[in-house]
């Protein structure tokens, strides 16, 4: 496959809720985590660690409970949760909890890197075939119960920073639409 042109790569990627039954070959996820560690980094820290799980069951857990917490904090959006389908995960083979080592001093920077770093994994999945989608949600399953970081295997002193999940789309995304760049100022 030739590599894709940058431009084409960033204005056709989509997040990707629809997946294949499919596993991604090892390869494929070592290329995305490769790409991740390339990104630009605060004092060149690469403070990124990566934890992978492809177990069904253990996606499926994340999901329900994920679901479960959000029912629990915020009532008005309760009732799209109340529902078996995976509507977290999507049915992913393959979740990717982007982590650091938790030190208050570099909560910030930790996060922004792991961010910058998740957009490398997204561009690198989505040129290999793979879709992606960064997983908010589950941010707000972990605050509220660390069995998921346990049953995930995320060490005690890491943190979770970006949830995403990878897989093969099961459907052909359209290109988006973006607005123009909301300029707020412009010194010169």
């Amino acid at each position: 496959m030739r590599p894709m042109e940058l431009e084409k790569c960033i204005k056709g990627r989509r997040s990707i809720r629809a997946y294949k039954d499919e596993p991604v070959p090892k390869e494929k996820i070592e290329a995305v985590l490769e790409a991740g560690v390339w990104a630009a980094t605060g004092m060149n820290k690469q403070p990124w660690r990566f934890v992978i799980i492809e177990d069904k069951s253990t996606i499926r857990f994340v999901s329900d409970e994920t679901k479960k917490a959000v029912k629990e904090i915020m009532p008005a959006v309760s009732e799209r949760f109340n529902t078996k389908e995976d509507i977290i995960c999507y049915n992913a083979p393959t979740l990717i909890f982007i982590c650091t080592e938790k030190n208050p001093d570099f909560d910030r920077i930790n996060l922004r890197d792991s961010v910058l770093a998740a957009q490398n994994m997204f561009l690198k999945a989505h040129e290999l075939g793979l879709g992606t989608c960064y997983m908010g949600w589950i941010d707000v399953a972990i605050s509220r119960n660390p069995k998921i970081l346990e049953k995930t295997g995320v060490p005690k002193d890491f943190t979770v920073q970006v949830p995403l999940i990878i897989g093969y789309p099961k459907n052909q995304q359209g290109l988006g639409k973006r607005n123009k760049p909301n300029i707020l100022n412009w010194t010169k």
